[in-house]
């Protein structure tokens, strides 16, 4: 019997070794096999459909994701621009890097923003999963250890699939957002936001760099972590709340333990070339009128991070994991500036997840990167060992049976939102669908209207304005739109059959409003038609939609 255990033991030392030789052609075959597992919604998006219908390029939040490919838009010949998802103008101002690079990519490649949007999100998706993995790899004592905690932080989801079980027998999911939350879940942020894909990955190379910065007293690995961190500035500015955190108490721990001054100095070299960032930020969404509009109206959206105990299940097994035992602190170099980090990235990233402001929920980007490392430590270091009298007959270390348990088991969710995603997507339907008669409309605009008109339609048409015509749309966002809820309100009363012709009129001359469409997703808000409206002339007109200019006054 012992015999038969230490042969099936050298065999998996063995194979571990060549497993270890073949590293980088395994990660690169994982990280292509993600990025198209991921890719399979735009893949099954993209082929056949109705002939009266286009797919938008948009997987995931159609609001958000059309303001983005507004900003890409906007940005391919110049780098200032204005918000065009709002009536009013404003002063050009640079705002966001990465949507800025995408939009001058496109422009350069000569291919429309719903490709280019495919592109970034493979760029960005390989630049986050290669970025984990180095990570990872500066925190975990061996191979399996490593692979663990990396495939836990890109492919769990959470115990959310408890809930969608519930929804067979109730036929309503509670509490959708712990299902659907895109900042903690890998999986999901490969699958359609390549803005986030990106800017995690730059925040965990930032961060590694700081550690190594530390560890090795090195200026320059400091410097070249301030400079990830200003380009994660200019691109996600939020980020720089858990560099600065991270990094800052790091330094500060650091130079307590070691009674040295070197650490902080350190910390500021890693922070500081990202503050004209945060400055610049922080400027234009208070002294801009328009930005900061903006910005007092992100509690529209009306998602926070779930309370503690829903938290869990967020980030399900992991995070209960490390409730239920304690992590091992790493018994090679328990007090290294990398293992300092770790576990500051865990309790302070606790802590801002319910810092005051309306975007908190952005906090949960990157969290699982520590719940995820210290669960790959809890399995194998606690729960394989104990396991491992249960596994003596098998020819399968315990270690490596553990570890595919819990990779199994943090699986479910996102099972599901891919085969979700797939389903919704081949429904052909509004949002991430529009009949092509909206966009011939939405091509006319483009083509035959000034970039300072304003355009009338229903939200579900109007979120795509910007990015497909250039042109400013009265209603497209619940917080780029100012005043939202009353410009929303405005286009449902304009479109109901009640709306008096003189209240119409009105509004469309005092908001200065140019042109009007009608298409099926205006006719889902009321029967009025604008053909019986003296003050439009119909400028426009494709199978089920059409476009009417207001007539000059008098």
């Amino acid at each position: 019997m012992g015999s038969q255990v230490k042969a099936a033991g050298l065999a998996w030392a063995v194979a571990g070794a060549r497993a270890r030789r073949h590293e980088p052609f395994a990660l690169a075959l994982f990280v292509a096999g993600l990025l198209l597992v991921t890719g399979l919604p735009a893949f099954v998006a993209f082929g056949p459909a109705p002939a009266d219908r286009q797919f938008m390029g948009i997987i995931l939040n159609v609001p958000d994701t059309a303001q983005y490919l507004a900003w890409a838009r906007a940005s391919a010949g110049t780098l200032l621009i204005e918000n065009t998802l709002t009536p009013e103008r404003g002063q050009p101002v640079f705002f966001n890097l990465f949507w800025s690079a995408v939009g001058r990519a496109a422009a350069l490649l000569n291919l429309d923003l719903p490709a280019m949007l495919q592109v970034a999100r493979l760029v960005s998706g390989a630049v986050y999963l290669l970025a984990l993995f180095w990570f990872v790899g500066l925190l975990s004592a061996s191979t399996l250890e490593r692979w663990t905690g990396f495939l836990v932080i890109t492919l769990g989801g959470g115990l959310g699939w408890l809930l969608v079980v519930w929804k067979q027998f109730t036929g309503d999911l509670p509490a959708p957002l712990l299902v659907y939350v895109i900042e903690s879940n890998t999986f999901l942020t490969l699958m359609g936001f390549p803005h986030q894909a990106m800017a995690t990955g730059l925040m965990v190379l930032s961060l590694g760099l700081a550690a190594l910065a530390f560890e090795r007293a090195s200026s320059r690995l400091a410097a070249a972590s301030g400079l990830l961190a200003l380009v994660l500035g200019l691109q996600h500015g939020y980020d720089l709340l858990h560099v600065y955190a991270f990094v800052g108490v790091t330094a500060l721990v650091l130079a307590w333990r070691g009674r040295s001054r070197r650490p902080l100095v350190l910390g500021l070299i890693a922070t500081v070339p990202s503050l004209p960032a945060a400055i610049y930020l922080a400027a234009i969404t208070r002294l801009d009128p328009i930005w900061r509009g903006v910005l007092a109206q992100y509690g529209n959206a009306g998602v926070f991070t779930p309370a503690p105990v829903p938290l869990m299940v967020v980030f399900g097994l992991p995070l209960l994991l490390l409730i239920i035992a304690r992590p091992p602190v790493d018994e090679a170099a328990p007090r290294t500036a990398r293992e300092v980090l770790l576990r500051v990235w865990l309790v302070v990233g606790f802590l801002l997840l319910y810092v005051p402001t309306d975007f908190q929920i952005k906090m949960l980007a990157g969290w699982q990167v520590p719940v995820g490392i210290l669960a790959a430590r809890v399995v194998l270091r606690r729960i394989a060992p104990a396991l491992r009298p249960a596994w003596q007959r098998a020819r399968l270390p315990a270690g490596v049976a553990a570890a595919i348990i819990a990779i199994a088991l943090v699986l479910p969710v996102n099972g599901y939102l891919l085969a979700w995603r797939c389903v919704d997507l081949g429904r052909h339907d509004y949002p991430y669908w529009l009949h092509r008669d909206d966009v011939a409309a939405l091509r006319w605009l483009e083509a035959n209207t000034e970039p300072s008109d304003v355009i009338l339609s229903s939200l579900t048409i109007g979120q795509y304005i910007p990015s497909m015509t250039g042109r400013r749309a009265f209603l497209a966002h619940w917080a780029q739109t100012l005043d939202f809820y009353t410009r929303r309100k405005a286009v449902e009363r304009f479109y109901s059959r009640d709306e008096a012709d003189v209240a119409r009129e009105n509004l469309l001359r005092q908001q200065g409003i140019r042109f009007v469409i009608h298409g099926p997703a205006e006719r889902a808000l009321g029967a009025y038609h604008p053909s019986g409206s003296a003050f439009l002339q119909l400028v426009f007109a494709r199978g089920e939609t059409a476009v009417y200019r207001l007539r000059e006054a008098g």
